[in-house]
């Protein structure tokens, strides 16, 4: 999958979830057949089942998590589409490392907030900050 297209989702991706606290489904959708289509692109049926086997995967570890409430649906979507564009192994890296930059941004935050009611980390920030580590292989 070309960088610089993923790369132009998760900013619009950021972009939307920062104004409207939300992430649009089209942009997801989109991110995920975008990375279907190149799974098939690059290696034909092989390819796509690949592709669709890594959002498949992703998806259930993310549907764990929003079923505890430790992720809201959108971000699992988008994490689902990364996927889909990156693999399993680069997508689970991206899931995980996006869990380490929430906890070291969000812990602190939540401490000082913590008189103040509910603290929100807006979670597609954490995401695009992994998938740029990631996929510039400074993992």
């Amino acid at each position: 999958m070309p960088m610089a297209m993923m790369i132009c989702m998760l900013v619009l991706t950021v972009t939307a979830d920062l104004w409207t606290d939300r992430i649009p489904d089209a942009l997801t959708l989109t991110g995920l057949v975008a990375g279907l289509l190149h799974g098939y692109e690059k290696a034909g049926f092989p390819g796509l089942l690949s592709s669709a086997a890594a959002s498949a995967g992703i998806f259930g570890i993310c549907f764990l998590l929003f079923m505890i409430k430790a992720m809201r649906g959108g971000d699992g979507k988008l994490l689902t589409a990364l996927a889909a564009m990156t693999g399993f192994d680069a997508g689970i890296k991206i899931l995980l490392l996006s869990l380490l930059i929430a906890l070291l941004i969000g812990l602190p935050a939540m401490i000082a907030k913590r008189f103040k009611g509910r603290t929100y980390l807006h979670f597609s920030v954490p995401i695009l900050l992994a998938a740029l580590i990631v996929m510039t292989g400074r993992w």
